[in-house]
């Protein structure tokens, strides 16, 4: 947004630099991002009066003019296309010098000579315009210099808005804040409104068919109107302010938005049929041409003012051409009204139409003074325009605004801020926002929140009016303290903690997502979840809509991101909390991801051959032993099972002590090309707790083997279906309590042993506490393990 500080002037006093008003809106929380000074002192640059206007005889686009300040006429090739015969203008003779530093010289414009040069505004410095030549008002006599018609360079300041204060999108809401600040008085315009003896219900209605989608409408007719160039003066805090003029009615009700925050727009009444507006949702199939020529396509999503026939503007957004204002317009319907935020939001991205208009409706307008913003625009026309005001006004409002009331203690204040102030200087910086204390007593006060301050809720954002307003830099900066809190349980943070320097052990990095996520990226992994998924009723963007009910869709997403900035090789880790719906109820938990991308578990002289899905999943696997290991979990387990991220046959899921605690798996290929990744990619998501819940345990020592140990091997040729879990699992239920350890040292698969078949070599290892064992011992252990399996696996065995 940007103020112009002269008409900033108009309603608030204060004594400082423009720098020490930028600086004092900033700490407040108004950021300014700029200062700008538009305008100068136009050395050489005059106020010129068209007295002709010919053809270029070698040029279809250029013009030869005819020219005077005051003294002799002067021939100029202009190429503007609205220069005519008569007109005042900004014009720059031989000798002047632009505001960019150019010295205008006699120059010969396709064989015509030019003494000079008529000026648009860009080329002045005060705006971006270029499609014309600026006009000046016919009272200036030729040979003014035109720094006496424009007056000094004005300062503008470029403002950034946070979205939660639409009030601030306003020169009075500025204002008020100004005033707050230097302790001034806010100065709103008196409002003069000479009505006629008609009244407006006698020459228009107003029917709202969707009050939700348009809470407050209203609607004043204006009749006796003069279509022609608005004053000077508004022309110019228009152009200061990045607005385009236009005419007098047009620039009116700019000018109000710009003043109060409220956008206006004025339908010439001639055009509407019967005269009359209707508020309601867009038909199916139904279009209109907007002010910008664009036919554009409306759905039933999208609210339309529309008259008796058809729609004649989309809703908070943009007019329609049909209904505009024309030159040979003498009567106009005023609109003010206040419309649902994210009902225009969602209009403006359906149509790709964004407006200033809009920028206001999407951050929320104050229902309560749209009609004062109507008869400021309407005492304007009558002062300005010559218009005649119809008595009265068409008010559709059925659900008035209510002011609230927020309660907070005095010394909340003072604890939260760490300020000292007292409560007087409380209830004064209050009161200069508008705040007005409905009650208050020894312990608490109670502020009436006005209607303009939709963002004051609860007493938090009452204390961060006072902190603004008092000064952030007040704010005490103490010293960094740790405090001890008798009979604290810090167990949970520490054994977090520990895990996550397991994880970086382990040689993982740890990564950290938002909360919020897209739905499309949720959709990509499980689109049958909708109904679990918690979405936020007013998100600020579609990419962060929804709580995420997994960590497995943003692992794979920053793993693939990586992937696009040449990362090839990553390990990554996230602890977070996700969300979910269960029976209506919102859940949530502490859950842990791992993700691994590329030859993570090569040696520098492998890393360039392809990745066998096998071991992927085997370096997960082995990831996975690792953090158990070092959570002194023993009792862990894998079944096989089936989710919509993983590759079918390539999923398990992860058991402790028999209770299920999360998923493993390979990434679906079709997932994967998403982001272009090639090779498997391994992803891992664990319940916390159950990672944590040893934590602190001191395991028993165990005394260092004195006897020595005795291995067997077994070659099990078993049928493809038969997991390794499987067999560990039978060895373990079999084996007498001095085996010691089962290693899986060799997978082999060939047509030499059978279709459907592989075979499984492992060495078991056997060793006594208390004695030596002997190879008789070892052996009866061993043939009892392999009747075992051969009895319960139907496999064959052979020796090794």
């Amino acid at each position: 947004m940007k103020l112009p500080i002269s008409w900033l002037k108009d309603y608030v006093d204060f004594d400082d630099t423009v720098q020490g008003l930028a600086d004092k809106l900033t700490f407040s929380g108004v950021e300014v991002e700029g200062i700008e000074m538009v305008g100068g002192e136009y050395p050489g640059i005059v106020v010129g009066e068209v007295l002709s206007v010919m053809p270029h005889p070698n040029a279809d686009r250029l013009t030869i003019c005819r020219v005077t300040d005051g003294g002799p006429d002067a021939q100029v090739v202009c190429g503007a296309p609205n220069v005519k015969a008569g007109q005042k203008v900004p014009f720059a003779p031989v000798g002047a010098t632009l505001p960019d530093g150019t010295k205008l010289k006699k120059a010969k414009i396709r064989q015509m000579d030019s003494h000079g040069m008529l000026l648009a505004e860009d080329e002045l410095g005060l705006s971006d315009d270029h499609s014309g030549i600026m006009v000046l008002e016919d009272h200036w006599a030729p040979g003014t210099p035109l720094a006496d018609v424009l007056g000094p360079p004005e300062t503008v300041l470029d403002l950034e808005i946070t979205p939660n204060r639409p009030d601030c999108l306003s020169l009075i809401g500025i204002a008020r804040e100004v005033a707050a600040l230097y302790g001034t008085t806010l100065k709103v315009p008196e409002l003069e409104l000479p009505e006629s003896d008609i009244a407006v219900d006698t020459l228009t209605r107003v029917d709202v068919d969707d009050p939700e989608g348009c809470p407050r409408y209203t609607a004043r007719v204006l009749d006796g109107i003069t279509i022609a160039p608005s004053p000077s003066w508004m022309q110019k805090r228009l152009t200061l302010a990045g607005i385009r003029p236009i005419n007098n009615v047009v620039d009116i009700t700019n000018y109000v938005m710009l003043e109060t925050g409220h956008p206006l727009h004025a339908f010439d009444q001639a055009l509407l049929s019967e005269g009359r507006i209707v508020v309601r949702r867009a038909q199916p199939g139904e279009t209109m041409a907007t002010l910008d020529e664009i036919e554009r396509k409306l759905s039933p999503d999208i609210l339309v003012i529309a008259d008796a026939a058809q729609p004649v503007a989309v809703a908070g957004v943009m007019g329609g051409a049909g209904s505009e204002i024309r030159p040979e317009t003498t009567t106009v319907l005023l609109e003010s009204a206040c419309f649902d935020p994210l009902l225009t939001r969602a209009t403006s991205r359906a149509l790709a139409l964004s407006t200033e208009s809009s920028y206001r409706f999407e951050r929320g307008v104050d229902a309560q003074t749209v009609d004062w913003a109507s008869q400021r625009a309407a005492a304007l026309m009558a002062a300005h325009v010559g218009a005649t005001v119809a008595r009265g006004v068409i008010d559709a409002y059925p659900s008035p605004v209510q002011e609230r009331d927020v309660t907070c203690r005095w010394d909340f204040v003072r604890a939260l801020t760490g300020m000292s102030i007292s409560n007087e200087g409380i209830q004064t910086i209050l009161e200069s926002l508008g705040l007005a204390l409905a009650r208050s007593d020894e312990e608490r006060f109670t502020a009436r929140v006005p209607t303009f301050r939709r963002d004051l809720e609860r007493d938090v954002d009452l204390i961060e009016e006072v902190a603004r307003l008092h000064g952030l830099d007040n704010v005490p900066t103490p010293s960094p303290r740790a405090e001890l809190v008798p009979d604290a349980d810090y167990q949970s943070s520490r054994a977090l903690a520990r895990l996550k320097t397991h994880l970086a052990g382990l040689g993982l990095r740890e990564i950290m997502n938002y909360s919020l996520t897209a739905p499309a990226l949720l959709d990509l992994f499980n689109p049958d979840d909708q109904d679990r998924r918690i979405v936020l009723p007013h998100p600020i963007s579609a990419d962060q809509s929804v709580l995420r009910p997994s960590l497995i869709p943003q692992m794979v997403e920053t793993m693939g991101r990586n992937h696009a900035r040449q990362i090839r090789e990553t390990r990554f880790f996230e602890s977070g909390r996700v969300y979910w719906l269960a029976d209506g109820e919102k859940c949530e938990e502490q859950r842990i991801a791992l993700g691994l991308m590329g030859p993570v578990g090569r040696g520098p002289y492998e890393k360039r051959q392809p990745i066998e899905a096998g071991e992927m999943f085997a370096w997960m696997k082995g990831a996975l032993e690792g953090l158990f290991d070092a959570q002194d979990i023993a009792n862990w387990s894998v079944e096989r099972t089936t989710h919509s991220a993983f590759e079918a046959g390539q999923a398990v899921i992860v058991l402790v002590d028999g209770e299920e605690i999360g998923v493993m798996g390979l990434i679906r290929s079709d997932l994967r090309h998403e982001w272009r990744l090639e090779d498997p990619v391994a992803v891992a998501e664990l319940q916390n707790a159950p990672l944590l819940k040893y934590f602190g345990r001191i395991t028993p020592a165990r005394a260092v083997p004195v006897y020595p140990s005795i291995s067997r091997d077994m070659a099990l040729i078993v049928d493809q279906h038969v997991a390794h879990e499987d067999i560990v699992t039978l060895i373990r239920k079999h084996a007498e309590k001095d085996l010691e350890k089962i290693e899986l040292f060799d997978i082999f698969e060939s047509d030499a042993i059978g279709s459907g078949k592989k075979s499984m070599a492992y060495s078991v290892t056997y060793r006594s506490d208390t004695r030596t064992l002997t190879d008789e011992e070892a052996n009866e252990y061993h043939d009892r393990v392999k009747d075992a399996i051969k009895r319960e696996l139907n496999v064959s065995i052979r020796e090794g």
